[in-house]
């Protein structure tokens, strides 16, 4: 991205209005909200994604005070990744710690107002920033000023464009050491939008000057990191939100001091399955109890409770940092296992379990108390807690599950980072003083459609429930998901599965009959010893069921075979004409008694053409012996 926006190449330039134009289709022109690039929308040369524990997508903002003579015509100038944060100032690395920002050059930044280096407690920086995971070390030194920025819009609204001025630390040293003892400095900064007076800082919210010049409707803002490795790009409204990126109830949390905190209750693992079992694999919350210093951090924001946690959504830094043992008790349900001399869960993709928790609708679930009493659950599915580590921290690229048992440093408070904010919606309202966090959407979402936030606004709208699980149709291909959008009722289903069952059974029983009926037909030609032509075939009648009368066939129409039920029915013997038997029947017509096997003798028609032979031959015999 900083390639792509600061370059001069013509080409480079049309494709950045091109995707401007794809991105700002659909705006309004009274709207009161800024939508900020991400440095993944214009990754021209393959320069927006940031690691070595992601990948991610940062914010991308100017350098330096900057006016756009057309609103078709994109901004130019030095442009640098930032996570966007609710914290009061914003963090940038200078030219001697890698950066883009150089103090010497800047018209506009005013002379150093306080000078942070390392070594001492009252002015270390880190214990001021965190811009890594927090089990490293992450050391910086540096001066605080106050420049001019200046944010791009991906509508073309007009202006299309703010400049403000911002509270700057400028790091001029900035190095992350790991549990490996190696180290890399980072290049990304921090974007505060909270408001320097809650830190005794000097310079004006971002957000307020922004509002104060009609730009956006309220000192606000909404926020989903979204997720790199889906494809899916982020979401910085400022002023409002994207109602697409708000999925169920919106958790409303007030906020008394400059930090955003939300009160977490329950983390479990569960899987969007069928059964009982295969949704939930139960809560890892061992019900932390704060100790007696931890308490002193809990009563500065709510009652303190000996069931939840002060936990702190955090863009800045890039896991999810909870009490021991909440980590461990979930490893032992998940194919990971724990590399001391890395401090990271690795993710085994060689268990057979793993197929299963990121094809399964496998997720991590976060449970939330409001400042109303209820009850708010997030999800952030396996799929989005399966990042990975680079060089410097590896030699190889892993995959690593970003979960971290972390002590609270004695503040009770405890932070969810990037990882978690990939499925999360995270804003806030600094003009009701409350902090808003919600279930965010997977890769395949509804259609943006952003909102705009007003200054007396403490909810916000979003999609129902369900659309969660559409978000995700696409990546949990082993996953036999119901169809959320069919409009039949349970009793509606249940009643068409009566129906066809009915169908298939009165099918059945037809064909079982139409096959008995063939059976005492062949049995019945047997009898004849030769096969009757369709013509001489005619009806006989049966009577085996009472109220019932029905044509059969017979190859004898003159004579037929008539069964009588409950009667007496003369079977003829092979031997004899004139040797009968007599059957007793019952009313079960499978126990009638049948012809024997052998060769049957039967008493023919009167015009039959053999008997008139027969006799014929007689009466010569007769004439014969007389002679």
């Amino acid at each position: 991205m900083i390639t792509a926006m600061a370059g001069s190449a013509s080409g480079s330039r049309a494709a950045i209005l091109l995707t401007l134009i794809a991105l700002s289709l659909g705006g309004v022109a009274d709207a009161k909200f800024l939508s900020m690039p991400f440095t993944t929308d214009f990754d021209v040369f393959g320069s927006g994604t940031y690691g070595p524990d992601g990948p991610w997508q940062a914010v991308g903002v100017l350098l330096g005070s900057h006016e756009r003579k057309s609103h078709l015509v994109p901004l130019e100038g030095p442009t640098v990744p930032v996570w966007p944060t609710a914290a009061s100032m914003v963090a940038l690395h200078s030219t001697k710690a890698g950066g883009k920002y150089n103090i010497s050059r800047s018209g506009n930044a005013s002379e150093p107002f306080l000078k942070i280096t390392e070594g001492t407690s009252e002015d270390n920086a880190s214990a001021l920033f965190r811009f890594a995971d927090l089990n490293s070390n992450h050391r910086t030194s540096g001066l605080m000023v106050v420049d001019a920025m200046t944010f791009t819009n991906l509508r073309f609204e007009e202006p299309g464009y703010a400049n403000v001025q911002a509270t700057i630390y400028v790091m001029d040293s900035s190095v992350i050491t790991y549990p490996n003892n190696r180290t890399s400095k980072p290049t990304v900064g921090v974007l505060g939008f909270g408001r320097p007076s809650d830190l005794n800082f000097r310079g004006t919210s971002i957000l307020v000057q922004m509002k104060e010049a009609g730009l956006i409707s309220s000192s606000s803002f909404g926020l989903h990191i979204a997720s790199v490795p889906l494809k899916q790009r982020g979401s910085l409204i400022l002023g409002g939100y994207e109602e697409n990126r708000v999925i169920g109830p919106v958790g409303v949390f007030t906020k008394t001091t400059g930090l955003p905190v939300t009160y977490l209750t329950d983390v479990s693992i569960g899987y969007e399955g069928a059964t009982e079992k295969d949704r939930e694999d139960g809560s890892v919350w061992p019900n932390p109890v704060p100790d007696e210093a931890s308490r002193v951090g809990l009563a500065r924001f709510m009652q303190p409770s000996e069931n939840g946690i002060i936990a702190i959504p955090n863009p800045a830094v890039p896991g999810i940092y909870l009490p021991p043992p909440v980590c461990a008790n979930a490893a032992t349900k998940l194919p990971v296992v724990w590399k001391e001399d890395l401090g990271y869960y690795l993710w085994d993709t060689t268990d057979p379990r793993y197929d299963t928790v990121m094809n399964f609708g496998g997720y991590m679930a976060f449970t939330f108390l409001d400042s109303t009493a209820a009850n708010i659950t997030i999800k952030i599915p396996f799929k989005l807690l399966n990042l990975t580590l680079e060089a410097p921290i590896v030699d190889e690229p892993v995959p690593y599950f970003p979960c971290h048992d972390t002590n609270s440093y004695n503040t009770g408070i405890w932070e969810l980072g990037r990882a978690f904010l990939q499925g999360a919606f995270f804003g806030v309202n600094y003009d009701t003083n409350v902090t808003f966090l919600a279930q965010a959407p997977g890769p395949d979402m509804e259609q943006s459609a952003t909102r705009s936030l007003e200054p007396t606004d403490r909810n916000m709208t979003g999609l129902p429930v369900k659309a969660f699980v559409n978000s995700w149709r696409k990546q949990w291909p082993e996953l036999v998901i119901p169809d959320t959008e069919s409009t039949l009722s349970p009793a509606a289903l249940a009643g068409i599965i009566i129906g066809t069952l009915a169908v298939v059974g009165l099918l059945t029983a037809l064909g079982w009959f139409v096959w008995r009926r063939r059976q005492r037909g062949r049995r019945t030609q047997q009898l004849s010893g030769e096969q009757p032509s369709d013509s001489e075939m005619k009806p006989v009648i049966e009577l085996g069921i009472p109220d019932k009368v029905e044509a059969k066939i017979c190859p004898y129409p003159e004579k037929p075979f008539v069964e009588i039920d409950d009667s007496t029915v003369l079977e003829l013997d092979s031997r004899s004409v004139t040797s009968v038997r007599t059957v007793r029947t019952a009313r079960d017509l499978s126990q009638f008694s049948e012809a024997p096997d052998s060769p049957g003798v039967y008493e023919m028609p009167a015009d039959n053409p053999f008997v008139d032979r027969q006799r014929d031959k007689e009466k010569e015999a007769d004439r014969e012996s007389q002679r």
